[in-house]
């Protein structure tokens, strides 16, 4: 059984913002993204951490994977309008039941928290930017995430107090 992780754009951006993208090639060795996902990032690309998002998407670590199918943007749209998400959401929610359908396991990376709620419906494995900063840790790829985490919050990321402290107590800092 493999595992596949499949991010959204959100810990996609965050991580590329604090300079710290890799950590998801570190922790899970590939990671796919679906190719509205790809698109959102790359195409809206008018945020200062474009370029990095642009040349890591080439590297073979990150697998773009097209959801183009009738089938499939049928599902997207209906889990889109069920959930209240955007496509991105929606669309790596399809790809990664997909890819439980064909016995992987699947873990998802995103922040959203309607997003989240809607694959935790789904019983879909869910982590987020501050569950991965945990991860790295705790495995000890990085010392500290105060910094990271504050980091993210001086680059206008949204993270609320309750959350940050709770992930430094989860870090023993």
């Amino acid at each position: 059984m493999a595992r596949v992780v499949i991010a959204d754009a959100g810990p996609l951006i965050s991580l590329a913002r604090i300079g710290y993208l890799d950590l998801l090639k570190t922790l899970f060795g590939s990671v796919c993204v679906t190719s509205i996902v790809a698109d959102e990032v790359l195409q809206g690309g008018d945020f200062p951490d474009a370029s990095t998002l642009s040349q890591v998407f080439a590297q073979s670590w990150m697998q773009r994977i097209d959801v183009h199918s009738l089938e499939q943007l049928n599902e997207a749209n209906s889990l889109m309008n069920l959930h209240q998400i955007d496509l991105g959401e929606a669309s790596s929610m399809v790809l990664a039941q997909q890819a439980r359908a064909l016995g992987d396991q699947a873990l998802l990376v995103m922040d959203d928290l309607r997003g989240r709620n809607a694959a935790q419906h789904a019983h879909l494995p869910v982590i987020g930017t501050t569950g991965v900063l945990l991860l790295a840790r705790r495995q000890g790829h990085i010392s500290h995430i105060k910094p990271l985490l504050l980091g993210l919050r001086q680059n206008g990321y949204f993270l609320s107090q309750r959350l940050i402290d709770n992930a430094l107590e989860q870090a023993g800092e």
